[in-house]
């Protein structure tokens, strides 16, 4: 709703920086109609850097790609500016699809779909694909709520 999308963009405004007035200069486009997709991920994107000061982050268009030492596996992240009404499996099916497929395609092994968190989508939900066990790969793919403060 309108209401929720200005209370967020509130929300985000409070925490507006640097690097996000950066960001809206080289996209003047943004100021008049906010992207709140690109600003969403942008926002996840400073935060994990922020959090992560010594693992490479890299932000390629949709996906933000963690890499830390420890792991050799990188976990990518795939914000997605969409409200769960009710049930997130059932509301992000687009979504897994899409990260199922890239999984089958073994691009990469690790997938986080990011949505934005609310009192009907508070916890990480993993999922498990009958496609990808016939495969017998080894994968990650969760639906994690995520807060915008």
């Amino acid at each position: 709703t309108m209401s929720e999308a200005y209370s967020t963009l509130q929300e985000i405004s409070k925490c507006f920086n640097g690097e996000d007035l950066a960001l809206l200069a080289k996209h003047p486009d943004l100021c008049f109609t906010i992207n709140s997709y690109e600003l969403f991920t942008h926002h996840v994107f400073s935060r994990v850097k922020r959090q992560n000061p010594n693992i490479a982050i890299t932000q390629e268009k949709s996906r933000i790609v963690i890499q830390s030492e420890e792991c050799e596996e990188a976990l990518h992240l795939y914000p997605t500016w969409k409200t769960i009404e009710h049930r997130v499996d059932l509301e992000a099916h687009e979504e897994i699809d899409r990260a199922i497929d890239l999984l089958a395609s073994q691009e990469c092994k690790h997938i986080y779909l990011l949505f934005p968190r609310n009192e009907n989508f508070r916890k990480h939900v993993p999922i498990r694909s009958p496609k990808l066990d016939a495969l017998g790969i080894e994968y990650t793919l969760k639906l994690v709520p995520y807060t915008i403060y």
